[in-house]
């Protein structure tokens, strides 16, 4: 029987450091057995806390719950049901005669808990004698129902009603940030600890480096704190560099713990000492794995059926040596090591000697699934086949270094013999493994990025092949390859050098198939370089291989390529017919990406054939589709093409948002040109708004890079961006009164608009880019009311933000901030010619745009409509206004403008045409 008369609080040792974060762990469970739960498992992998945190819990729930005994049981000496049972006597004060039979002992244990009342009882560490104990605390929590039952293992219990708290790791910082997270902190309280210091205040330098080094740890609780013990001798820096052994650095770290939790090795060997044999050959095979894994990748690498590998993976699970992953981009369940966990194991498959059949089992699965699904992006395109690349992407990649490893040759050691077998064949076929990787993930590295880590392996990659002998048809698969990816970077000489070899080689070979898509290659670089008739003739030529091919995808991609050639030699009505025709081949077969392309073209010919409307649509479902199939660089392609559409119609704030999600993508990615061409307009963007210095910050590095990039018609854009800068400036000094600086800045501006039409071709008529910039530019020295910049504006609408000032065609600026009326019906007809021109605006509308709110009779209203007309048609609107059965409209015919720079008119007015923040852009153009 339990003493009546013992302390409520029983065997709570008082923890010798701070506890530290987990409080929403701590109240997470607490609420579990408020709400009814008895029996809660806090499970979890080596070293994630767990004790402490079922200590710091019993703790607060003694002094919550004045009245209820508290009882911690250690259970890490006992090796069997009688010990656990005669440390859960001793734990609660329980008299049980020694020598009794277990099932006694587990039945006088379970009536002795029975007279406690409500009471917590926390059984720590119990993975070891699960298997023994399971049915014992089966048996007492059916024979004590007002106890609550707080166990902590490396595995569940599975006993019914367990509520099972899966412990993760603490809580990481973010990327690049320096937040004092639940790891950081835990980090600087221990380091402090030891170096009896304070820790370093918020905003100091040495803030990053601590929280690179908890997110290498993952957040594991012992990892940190044995990292802290050591930070006084290393330093931050220290442990950083020596991270790549982490088992032996984290070792001896700390005096006064029990073994299993003394090292990070001791942990993670404790788990593996209690694994059967098939477990722990499958949890060192799994080490091959540098990151998450499906079920069929395990499965392939074990070596095992399929149920038998699910087996094992959830045996392992179970026992917190797998951690579930978030699943891929592919939808597929995805499990994890923590590197701890793969170091160690690592070191065992190394020494049961299956380490070089598991990599080779490891890379046969991936190679045969990225090609596999290569293949079908190739034929069909779609966001499927590139979800199922970028879900294996981290193992290609480890394919193509491991290969790469291999390539260089055999090992030093080797018998003679065995080097003189390797000498040819490993190495040549290691070279041809690292290629195919590589040429497997090129579908997600091209649209998705990054774009240079692709690059530096291919250059890898193609010295080893050329230098063996490989098999001359990767060589030439790798080489184009390279060839796309050395254009995406702006190296367009050494581009087309590698398409050429390519070319070559799949010639000699016969490949047409590899042929066809090369041409179009060629085809897609010499166009970027305005060499029309040379990418008419490989565009051509690839369309017909396609054709005999039956490649409808290809097909589709060469017929929107000629649209952008004829787009580019301004002949519209043939473009847009070849983008139709790209259009339907994309949707017909289902690639989105394929559409999204082509589909921002069209848009783009819209907007420069003056029908914004169409533009916008095209742009929006381009960035939908685009978004969807996850091509991160051609959906900021069209963001900007977006946002530029927002500026030319002044919708600044809109523009800038766009702009900003662009640019974030492109340097993601790390596409050099389309980022430069972003940041050009995000200048243009800003200047437009006033903020000089801001878009003065944008541009010089955007005219840097592509001055470097050696493209005249690039390097005329940045150019004709800065002019925005000279009209913001124009604008600054006309309002503080020096006209002579405010005309010296408006005429530098037009000399940039006149140098951009140079020349024959000029800059503006090889680039839609130019183009669009300069309608932009010209409006807004239209919009300054300066002598000769007005010849552009002369046959447009021109307005303001809000409509506060208007110039009709062929007229002056006239003032509408105090017309309040008369400036919301031009807005609402500006609107509705933009959504459907053409179409008249009711009266009831017309009523509520003029006059929002006002209860007015139908006869009051048609009178007041009139009478603003009517200052409308005084101002010069009056050819441009249209009145018929469905009500009031501007002529379709008339071309209206937003400008952000606005006249002087009674001294002035704001010239800020959206709001404030920062501007980024994306790039615009077409894309092939």
């Amino acid at each position: 029987m339990a003493d009546a008369a013992r302390p409520r609080r029983w065997h709570l040792a008082v923890p010798a450091s701070r506890f530290v974060g987990r409080e929403g762990e701590l109240a997470a469970i607490a609420e579990l057995f408020r709400r009814g739960d008895r029996l809660v498992t806090v499970w979890g992998p080596a070293g994630m806390g767990k004790t402490r945190l079922a200590l710091e819990l019993a703790s607060r729930w003694a002094e919550a719950q004045a009245g209820e005994a508290v009882w911690l049981c250690e259970l890490t000496a006992c090796r069997d049901l009688r010990a656990v049972c005669g440390a859960v006597a001793r734990a609660i004060g329980a008299q049980v005669a020694a020598g009794r039979r277990e099932a006694t002992l587990v039945e006088r244990i379970g009536r002795a808990l029975a007279t406690e009342g409500p009471a917590l009882l926390v059984l720590d560490n119990l993975e070891h004698v699960l298997e023994q104990t399971a049915p014992a605390l089966d048996a007492w929590v059916r024979a004590a129902p007002e106890l609550r039952f707080l166990t902590t293992s490396r595995e569940r219990t599975r006993v019914p009603g367990e509520i099972s708290y899966e412990l993760g790791p603490l809580g990481l910082p973010a990327e690049g940030s320096t937040e004092r997270s639940a790891a950081v902190a835990l980090f600087l309280d221990r380091a402090a600890a030891h170096r009896a210091t304070a820790p370093p205040p918020p905003g100091d330098e040495r803030l990053a480096d601590v929280a690179v080094l908890v997110r290498r740890l993952e957040g594991i609780p012992l990892a940190i704190e044995l990292a802290a013990a050591r930070e006084g001798v290393l330093g931050v820096g220290g442990l950083l560099a020596r991270l790549g052994s982490r088992l032996d650095l984290l070792a001896g770290a700390a005096r006064g713990r029990e073994a299993r939790q003394a090292t990070l090795r001791g942990a993670i060997e404790w788990s593996w000492d209690l694994l059967d044999d098939r477990e722990r050959r499958a949890l060192a095979c799994c080490s091959v794995f540098r990151g998450p894994f499906t079920l069929a990748a395990a499965a392939a690498v074990l070596a095992e059926p399929d149920a038998a590998a699910i087996d094992r993976i959830e045996a392992l699970r179970d026992k917190s040596l797998l951690r579930a992953a978030p699943p891929g981009s592919d939808g597929a369940t995805r499990f994890a090591l923590y590197e701890g966990v793969r170091e160690l194991a690592a070191e065992k498959l190394a020494e049961r000697g299956e380490r070089e059949a598991a990599v080779e089992r490891h890379a046969a699965f991936y190679l045969a699934a990225g090609e596999a699904a290569a293949a079908d992006f190739e034929r069909r395109g779609g966001l499927d086949a590139l979800n199922r690349i970028a879900g294996d992407l981290e193992e290609l990649l480890a394919v193509a270094e491991g290969a790469l490893a291999a390539a260089a040759g055999p090992r030093a050691g080797s018998s003679a013999a065995a080097q003189g077998a390797l000498a040819e064949v490993a190495p040549r076929a290691a070279a041809e493994r690292a290629l195919r990787a590589l040429s497997a993930i090129e579908p997600v590295l091209s649209t998705r990025g990054p774009f240079g880590a692709q690059l530096e392996l291919l250059d890898r990659a193609l010295a080893a092949a050329e230098s063996l002998a490989a098999h001359p048809r990767v060589v030439a698969g790798a080489l184009a390859a390279r060839g796309r990816a050395r254009r995406l970077r702006g190296q367009a000489e050494a581009a087309l050098e590698d398409l050429e070899r390519a070319r070559a080689q799949a010639a000699a070979l016969g490949a047409e198939a590899l042929i066809s898509g090369i041409l179009a290659d060629l085809g897609v670089l010499h166009h970027g370089r305005r060499e029309m008739e040379r990418a008419r003739d490989h565009y051509e030529q690839a369309l017909a291989l396609h054709r005999a091919l039956g490649d409808r995808r290809a097909e589709g991609r060469a017929l929107g390529n000629l649209g952008a050639l004829h787009h580019d030699e301004r002949r519209e009505g043939e473009a847009a017919a070849y983008y139709e025709r790209a259009i339907a081949i994309a949707a017909e077969i289902g690639d989105g990406r394929l559409e999204g392309i082509f589909s921002t073209n069209a848009g783009l010919l819209e907007q420069e054939r003056g029908a914004p409307a169409q533009a916008r649509r095209r742009y929006e479902r381009a960035a939908a589709i685009l978004g969807e199939v996850g091509d991160r660089r051609l959906l900021a392609i069209t963001l900007g093409n977006l946002g530029a559409l927002h500026h030319e119609e002044g919708r600044l704030a809109d523009a800038r948002a766009c702009h900003g999600r662009a640019v974030a993508l492109l340097r993601e990615v790390g596409d050099r040109r389309s980022e430069a061409i972003a940041l050009c307009r995000v200048g243009a963007a800003l200047a437009s708004v006033g903020e000089v210095e801001e878009a003065r910050r944008a541009l010089e590095p955007a005219e840097r890079l592509l001055a470097q990039l050696g493209d005249e018609p690039d390097v005329e854009l940045a150019r004709v961006a800065s002019g925005f800068v000279d009209v913001a400036l124009a604008q600054a000094a006309r309002r503080a009164g020096r006209g002579d600086e405010a005309a010296a800045h408006a005429g530098a501006a037009r000399r940039r608009i006149a140098r951009a039409r140079e020349g024959s071709p000029s800059s503006a008529s090889r680039s839609d880019d130019v183009r669009l910039l300069l309608r932009i530019l010209e409006r807004s020295l239209a919009a300054l009311g300066l002598p000769e910049a007005q010849a552009e504006g002369e046959r447009e609408l021109l307005l303001t933000e809000g409509a506060r000032f208007v110039r009709p065609p062929g007229g002056g600026w006239h003032d509408l901030r105090e017309r309040h009326a008369a400036r919301r019906l031009l807005l609402a007809l500006a609107e509705q010619q933009r959504c459907a021109p053409g179409r008249g605006l009711s009266l009831a509308t017309l009523q509520e745009a003029g006059w929002p709110g006002e209860r007015i009779l139908p006869e009051a209203a048609a009178n007041r409509i009139y009478v603003a007309m009517n200052q409308l048609r005084k101002l010069g609107m009056k050819p441009w206004l249209r009145r018929d059965a469905e009500g009031y409209s501007l002529d379709p015919a008339l071309p209206v403008h937003y400008v952000a720079v606005e006249p002087g008119a009674r001294g002035g007015g704001d010239a800020r045409g959206g709001e404030t923040g920062e501007g980024e852009g994306g790039d615009g153009g077409k894309r092939r």
